[in-house]
């Protein structure tokens, strides 16, 4: 329920939700003015409520003490007297962030990306200056105004020069935009919001991360060993000129980046000036070759008109250009004009010849009208059409498939009605998949929660961050990983119970390994001949995962090609005794074969579900096979 106000100001509506807290807009009737109100939930866990009070108080003192244009201003910070509610009033910024942007297939230009950067820069030098580091710069933080403005925000893990909050060796940022030295644990500095903010540019410049993987282990494996790929080698569109310097930005050695976030600005700007277009001069300021005015004038001394005198200097000035342009050899060798002229006709008869074949095939009619009851039929699939795309625009994806399935039952042809019924699939799938995998990070997120009660803090870590691989952007269970590494090594140093008397300790602990509930992850490999199909996944005879394919390239003119590919996806289950099932589907063909295996799936056990189809002509093969640490 949303509050009418908090503190003095009044709730006009909620701008956003997390799992920490509440953002609103709000009024404050003291200075007549609208404020973004952040807030932060103190009912997670009693424990855990001083830190996480501290982190959002840090995030006042951090950007409080900064006031820049290009840094959301903080106006004040307080605490609700009858709830208990702690909150920090901030600038409101008519805006969206960077993320929501490009996620909804936006890409700036390459001087605006540049722009966009350097101003980011400019704002980070600023807070640097002040010993201010923000320690978690990605495209969620940054919101770019109504007028192209971009502006810094959440400076919640942000690091103050005089603050000893932080434990050493924590996991603190957004692991794809963090630097190696935050990955490592080591102290860090404002070079590493450079890094961050090069991986930020790399994304602007080429539209994908420089260090992708499908968990966290193995992205930040990349971020710390592996070299980053050159931005113009995979966006052929980006220029060569903002290569050293997007490089330079995640040099893994922090001495080897840019000493400052403003040198890092000015470099960019430098960029961007060289790169923006220029208009080209008008013809009539270019001056005219001397051969031309030398010409001239003999030309008037002669009794020639200015008429004649014009069009032989434009001539000559012609030529003068044609001979500057960079050409080939063979274009400026001299061509017999007779020649010309014989090949030019030949051409002309020639098509002039094949048009006139083909106009004495084209029937001259009369043509047939078609029925009044065939034009209210194609009238009515139009409809129908329009309105299936209409539903799509809606989001109603299923309204939009039962039309368009309708439409190709009496048009099986339609390009239009196969896209929109392609789309609408894709939706619904999405949603579904959106939706398990919800309920899943939810399952892990509350199963991590008591075990950290219970102060099984390695087992708690093993699920926040099997949470944390499906959802990296959840918060609730970043937080607690942090909280739960942070407490591991004082945990360790615990001197543990000692064992029942009579029996094994080796037995005892195999024992309780297997019956700790928890989580198995099984892998779906599958190395494709076929061009499209289905693999279903179930367990105990309900649906687990539903993967369609579909390996279509496009050659060449747009005409569509079968191809072939290769399938990976990762699910978690719950640990346990199952049955897990596998049906192959060809699109053209339907089932092409099933299998069932019943196993005990211990908690942490990584399994990988195999379907081995050597060709079109072949059966297919499957094998379910326990990966060994």
């Amino acid at each position: 329920m949303t509050p009418e106000s908090i503190g003095r100001y009044r709730i006009l509506k909620v701008l956003g939700k997390g799992a920490m807290g509440v953002v609103y807009l709000a009024h404050d009737p003291v200075i007549d003015r609208r404020v973004a109100l952040k807030t932060l939930r103190l009912d997670l866990d009693a424990d855990m409520s001083g830190e996480f009070r501290e982190r959002f108080l840090r995030e006042a003192r951090a950007a409080g003490r900064l006031n820049h244009p290009g840094i959301v201003t903080i106006h004040d910070v307080g605490e609700e007297p009858g709830t208990g509610t702690v909150f920090i009033a901030m600038e409101y910024i008519e805006g969206r962030n960077l993320k929501e942007l490009m996620g909804e297939g936006w890409r700036p230009e390459v001087t605006e990306a540049a722009r966009i950067v350097a101003a980011v820069a400019d704002a980070l030098d600023y807070a640097h200056r002040l010993g201010v580091v923000h320690r978690d710069i990605k495209p969620a933080n940054i919101i770019l105004a109504p007028d192209g403005t971009p502006r810094i925000t959440d400076f919640g893990v942000a690091r103050l020069e005089s603050s000893n909050l932080t434990v050493e060796g924590q996991f603190i940022g957004t692991p794809n935009y963090m630097s190696p030295e935050q990955v490592s644990g080591a102290e860090v500095d404002g070079r590493t919001d450079i890094f961050s903010l090069g991986v930020v540019l790399f994304e602007l410049l080429v539209g994908e991360r420089p260090f992708a993987g499908n968990t966290i282990a193995e992205v930040t494996h990349k971020i710390v060993r592996q070299s980053p790929p050159i931005p113009s080698q995979v966006e052929a569109s980006v220029p060569p000129a903002l290569n050293p310097i997007v490089l330079r930005c995640l040099e893994k050695d922090p001495d080897r980046r840019f000493s400052s976030a403003g040198q890092l600005a000015r470099a960019l700007e430098a960029v961007a000036r060289i790169k923006v277009r220029r208009p080209k001069p008008p013809v009539d300021t270019v001056a005219a070759p001397a051969g031309a005015r030398q010409d001239a004038a003999p030309s008037a001394r002669a009794g020639k008109s200015a008429g004649g005198s014009r069009l032989s200097g434009l001539g000559k000035e012609l030529v003068s250009r044609w001979n500057a342009l960079p050409l080939p050899e063979p274009l400026r060798w001299e061509v017999n004009p007779t020649w010309a002229i014989a090949i030019v006709a030949a051409w002309i008869l020639l098509w002039a010849a094949v048009l006139g074949l083909l106009a004495r095939r084209v029937p001259e009619g009369p043509w047939p009208a078609p029925s009044a009851a065939r034009v209210r039929a194609l009238h009515e699939l139009g409809e129908t059409l329009t309105a299936a795309r209409r539903d799509l625009e809606r989001g109603d994806a299923r309204a939009a498939l039962a039309g368009a399935r309708t439409v190709l039952d009496q048009a099986p042809a339609s390009r239009a009605a196969r896209s929109i019924a392609a789309a609408a699939l894709e939706r619904i799938e999405a949603e579904r998949r959106s939706e398990a995998t919800r309920k899943q990070v939810q399952a892990l997120v509350t199963e991590g929660r008591r075990l950290f009660r219970k102060r099984r803090y390695t087992q708690a870590a093993d699920r926040f961050t099997a949470a944390l691989e499906l959802d990296p952007e959840n918060e609730l269970a970043a937080s607690y990983l942090e909280l739960a590494q942070a407490r591991i090594p004082a945990a360790r140093r615990r001197p543990s119970a000692p064992a029942a008397s009579g029996g094994s300790p080796r037995a005892s602990r195999a024992t309780a390994a297997r019956r700790t509930p928890g989580f198995a992850r099984v892998t779906v490999f599958f190395n494709s001949p076929l061009n499209a199909g289905t693999v279903l996944v179930t367990m105990d005879g309900q649906t687990l995962s539903q993967i369609p394919f579909d390996f279509t390239k496009k050659g060449f003119l747009g005409i569509k090609k079968k191809g072939s590919g290769q399938i990976r996806q990762t699910t978690v289950i719950p640990s346990g005794r199952h049955t897990l099932g596998v049906q192959l589907s060809d699109a053209e063909r339907g089932p092409l074969g099933f299998s069932s295996f019943t196993e005990d799936f211990p908690a942490g056990s990584t399994w990988t579900l195999r379907i081995d189809l050597p060709d079109l002509r072949s059966e297919p093969a499957f094998f379910l096979v326990r990966a060994h640490r």
